[in-house]
């Protein structure tokens, strides 16, 4: 087996033509420069160099070996110059994780700026359900998780993302559309609507309406947001969903209300594996995440002070 320093030796006296030449290069006597070519003959099974007087020659395996040599030193250096850039956080791919609505809001625009910091970075995006990005996760598949559930906090750290508030989705040419110019619409209204939501809201709104004197009448009960959005659009019911939801189908007919009295919020959270070692590029990704979500929280909070 040839090692790396053996191969140096080799191409460093091919290139200079004569070992005293080469061992001067290198730093060393001849006498050991000499024994180590004559034992990577003897590994090799086969002479490398035709010595002769003033100059040495190398025989037709020596110069498959410079060829192969001098590639792979190269592509040694060229691995450990990526290593390095990874290790720094300029190079590589980032995977994330994202649930569908979770993705459209403050994700890209702390994609956006990252790219700006480091443009030869590489992103994989991956989109779901919270549990399907939590099965990411713990698959190595991705670093970095946006979810919109309770999660084990033993198991992975978090950071908190300001709540969101459910909205109401709703077709303005339907009997359903309250219609009146306020942004908002109080939760009473919602009684005896057909209303359609995701599966793992219908445990926190119905507690809601129960606790102002009725029970929601569910028309539809979906696990994707998209769909029952679609059918809100298409006048079918009013679709109940978190505010980052607004966008995500273009419409002219359907109009969002903010549901209040009382407000009812959702709460999300990027997660990683506390057990696992993130790149260097997701902890800068990190970074700069929590800087603008603290900035959109201290904006949040100060608008909506009295």
């Amino acid at each position: 087996m040839i090692n790396m320093r053996e191969l140096e030796y080799f191409l460093t006296i091919a290139q200079e033509g004569n070992i005293t030449t080469a061992a001067k290069t290198l730093h060393m006597a001849q006498p050991p420069l000499s024994r180590q070519m004559k034992l990577l003959e003897e590994t090799l099974g086969t002479k490398l160099f035709e010595r002769g007087h003033r100059k040495i020659q190398l025989t037709e395996a020596g110069r498959v070996l410079r060829n192969r040599g001098e590639q792979l030193l190269k592509l040694m250096d060229n691995t450990i110059k990526e290593i390095n850039e990874i290790e720094t956080g300029t190079h590589g791919t980032l995977s994330l994780g994202t649930a569908t609505t979770s993705g459209v809001t403050i994700l890209p625009k702390v994609a956006r700026i990252f790219r700006n910091q480091f443009p030869d970075l590489k992103f994989e995006l991956w989109e779901g359900e919270s549990i399907r990005i939590i099965e990411l996760l713990n698959a190595g598949l991705i670093e970095i998780g946006l979810i919109r559930f309770y999660f084990d906090t033993d198991t992975y750290e978090s950071i908190q993302l300001p709540n969101e508030p459910m909205v109401a989705a709703i077709n303005k040419n339907t009997d359903d559309y309250i219609d009146d110019s306020q942004s908002t619409i109080k939760l009473r209204d919602l009684a005896d609507k057909p209303l359609m939501i995701h599966r793992k809201y219908e445990a926190l709104l119905t507690e809601y309406c129960q606790q102002n004197g009725f029970n929601p009448y569910f028309l539809c009960k979906s696990d994707d947001i998209m769909p029952i959005l679609a059918w809100a659009d298409a006048g079918v019911g009013i679709a109940i969903v978190p505010q980052a939801a607004i966008g995500l189908i273009p419409s002219t007919s359907t109009v969002f209300k903010t549901i209040i009295d009382p407000c009812i919020e959702t709460s999300s959270a990027i997660i990683w594996m506390r057990s696992r070692r993130l790149s260097t590029a997701a902890r800068q990704f990190l970074t700069l995440f929590t800087t603008i979500n603290n900035a959109t929280e201290s904006r949040f909070k100060y608008q909506s002070s009295p």
